[in-house]
Formats: C-alpha cells, sequence, structure tokens
C-alpha cells in the first residue's frame, strides 16, 4: 500500500502509521479539504471530519467493551466495529482496533491543528 500511495503525485498525506494511513486527495494542484481518505487494512473510507470524530467513538467505545485481562497474544478474539457508513461494520482483533483508534486520533490531531494555525494566523 505504501509503496503505491507514495509514488502518486495527487496525494496530500496528513498521517499514517503501520496500520495505515488518511490523507487528502489533490486536484488540479489542489488540496481537496471537504474530506479524508481513510485506508487500512485493504479497507478505503473517504469521510468529512464529524464522521472520522463519529469513527474514533466508535473504536474507543469497542475498546471499553471489549477488555481483555490477558496479554495480547492470548486475545485475539473479533471486535465487531461500527464505521460511519450505515451498511458496514468491520471485524477487527485488539490490535488492529488499537491501530484504527491510533490513525484516527492522529489524522484529527493534524487536521484540528491546521484548523488551528490558519485561525490563528487570521488574527
Amino acid at each position: 500500500m505504501e509503496q503505491i500511495l507514495s509514488s502518486m503525485q495527487e496525494i496530500d498525506p496528513i498521517y499514517k502509521n503501520r496500520f495505515g494511513m488518511g490523507f487528502y486527495w489533490r486536484k488540479d494542484r489542489k488540496t481537496i479539504k471537504s474530506a479524508v481518505q481513510i485506508i487500512f487494512r485493504d479497507t478505503g473510507f473517504y469521510l468529512k471530519k464529524g464522521e472520522i470524530l463519529y469513527f474514533m467513538r466508535m473504536a474507543e467505545e469497542a475498546q471499553k467493551r471489549y477488555r481483555c485481562p490477558y496479554p495480547c497474544s492470548q486475545c485475539n478474539r473479533s471486535i465487531l466495529l461500527k464505521t460511519p457508513s450505515k451498511q458496514v461494520d468491520l471485524a477487527v482483533n485488539r490490535n488492529e482496533l488499537e491501530s484504527i483508534c491510533d490513525l484516527l486520533k492522529g489524522v484529527l490531531f493534524h487536521i484540528e491543528l491546521e484548523e488551528y494555525l490558519y485561525n490563528l494566523s487570521l488574527n
């Protein structure tokens, strides 16, 4: 995935971890910031900021519901993760869920930091 995306000139990366990445698409050398492409585990979601926030909340709720008292190697059951797409839920394991949470939090952090700096520059 990384090799394919890094060779593309039509993206503006926001955040990535070992599991996936979030980026804006570019068109005609302009970054399209109305939505973010989130890609992980051969799955892609094109989401607006509010949808990313909702997805992150669903991932955090799933983490709370499926707390496991054992080390990661002993608890590898599937966890049902709701997505912003009402027709799509994902079955993930605990490690994948943690990586998805990190990815979504990282993307939101960078979006909000960029918005803050932009608004600060207007003053």
